[in-house]
């Protein structure tokens, strides 16, 4: 479907809020793949510059992974950041860690058992961001199953809010049953 305002939109066009994955010009929340959106999270894009960047180039803020002249927190695999963060490493603590063991706190991407933030690809995380995992309780989900709370794609059995090409949930919209 193309142009609803809010909440959820996959393979779609000109949203303006919350979660879109494979899309163009949304301006807010989340977006893999993709470029010039302006605020939260960015994957494999293109001057975003505020949270989080991968394989990008000049974001000004937070989290850069596999680029050059970050200025401020995380940087993976990359030149001139200056402050938080280790990448392919063990045992730091506090704010961004990738591909590495044991942090405590902030990012981890493609590793196990860490407790807060985002992870991609992992196991047992047990708050905000997983993909293609399984068994996280609260915030975002893709392609995976049994999250109990916000976003679900191409899954079964959540039952709070937003479900995409899948089965049983309870709440609010189903974009499959609509004409």
């Amino acid at each position: 479907m193309i142009n609803e305002t809010d909440n959820i939109r996959h393979d779609g066009v000109n949203e303006t809020d919350n979660v879109r994955h494979d899309g163009v010009n949304e301006t807010e929340n989340v977006r893999h793949n993709w470029v010039n959106e302006t605020d939260n999270v960015h994957h494999n894009g293109v001057n975003e510059t505020e949270n989080v960047k991968y394989h990008g180039v000049n974001e000004t803020d937070n989290v850069r992974h596999d680029g050059v002249n970050g200025t401020d927190n995380v940087r993976h695999d990359g030149v001139n950041e200056t402050e938080n963060v280790k990448y392919d490493g063990v045992n730091e603590t506090d704010n961004v860690k990738y591909d590495g063991v044991n942090e405590t706190d902030n990012v981890r991407h493609d590793w196990v058992n860490e407790m807060e933030n985002v992870k991609y690809d992992g196991i047992n995380e047990t708050d905000n961001v997983r993909h293609d995992g399984v068994h996280e309780t609260e915030n975002v989900r893709h392609d995976g199953l049994n999250e109990t709370d916000n976003v679900r794609h191409d899954g079964n059995n959540e039952t709070d809010n937003f479900r995409y090409d899948g089965v049983n949930e309870t709440a609010i919209i189903e974009l499959l049953s609509l004409p």
